[in-house]
């Protein structure tokens, strides 16, 4: 698909550019234009109990295995 800019330099694709949709765009070395759509991800939230001392404890930490699986399907999701 070839994308024409107008005066003011828009884009307009209404297939591939959604209104009120936020990307980044990057000029590579080579001179192309990488645009990639931001997508809001959300994020976990740990619950650390505060003891009286003012100490505090976390909860348990995840597995390598939950970590990578976790990041394989962030990768994969993109």
């Amino acid at each position: 698909m070839k994308l024409i800019a107008d005066a003011k330099g828009r884009l307009t694709a209404a297939e591939f550019f959604k209104p009120g949709q936020a990307f980044d765009a990057s000029r590579l070395p080579d001179g192309s234009i990488r645009v990639v759509e931001l997508v809001e991800k959300t994020v976990p939230v740990l619950k650390i109990k505060v003891n009286r001392d003012g100490s505090f404890e976390c909860p348990p930490l995840m597995s390598r295995e939950t970590i990578r699986a976790t990041l394989r399907a962030d990768r994969d999701a993109q």
